[in-house]
């Protein structure tokens, strides 16, 4: 898989691991030498799941909002410049935000 990713010349590789349908657990890996991260999932809400939820767009990236990362930590910086470099730098109008909260080691996405 890493190989057929590499040679179409994608930067990233996100693989979803799942237990009956429920999502719990997330690898992302910058290719083509890494760093690779394990992420554990667990309360998500997917989207088919939210009544009236609005009709998103997909095609304007979000403004990235990072909370509670200790910017003098190492791993707090390596794991958001990894979030960071999976999304597109987005429009000064962009009107969508994806806020990552840490609490505790935790990381909060919406």
């Amino acid at each position: 898989l890493a190989d057929a990713t590499r040679r179409a010349e994608f930067s990233d590789i996100i693989i979803v691991h799942e237990t009956r349908g429920q999502p719990d657990g997330l690898v992302i890996s910058h290719l083509p030498v890494g760093p690779t991260t394990y992420f554990t999932v667990s309360n998500c809400v997917l989207r088919h799941d939210i009544e009236d939820a609005p009709n998103f767009s997909t095609d304007s990236p979000p403004h990235l909002i990072f909370h509670n990362f200790d910017a003098n930590k190492r791993l707090a910086n390596r794991i958001c410049t990894i979030l960071k470099c999976l999304f597109p730098v987005p429009r000064r109008d962009a009107k969508r935000i994806a806020t990552f909260y840490n609490s505790d080691d935790v990381i909060a996405f919406r």
